[in-house]
């Protein structure tokens, strides 16, 4: 088989979920999720969400979620981490 014929190669196909202390791995039938951050669109960092999609998955920086409380807490981390950043912020500038 050549690899100039696939559309996207993925040397790795197995996805492990990112959620904290969680670490399963995807099964062909498992309805996952997938979450990013970007600062493109807007002039902070911002959360996405969505329903498994394949290109999506395959992007750098995408963290691959087995479920809602995985989701949930990963949430929480990102949360947390804009805080604290904006009380380093405050911090610093004053």
């Amino acid at each position: 088989m050549q690899l100039g014929n696939l559309k996207n190669p993925v040397a790795n196909s197995f996805y492990r979920c990112a959620g904290p202390n969680c670490g399963m791995l995807k099964r062909t039938n498992d309805r996952w999720w997938l979450m990013w951050t970007s600062a493109v669109n807007f002039n902070q960092s911002v959360l996405y969400l969505c329903a498994w999609d394949d290109e999506i998955a395959n992007r750098e920086g995408t963290l691959h979620v087995c479920g809602e409380l995985c989701a949930q807490k990963l949430q929480s981390q990102f949360m947390g981490n804009v805080r604290e950043n904006q009380m380093r912020r405050i911090s610093v500038g004053s």
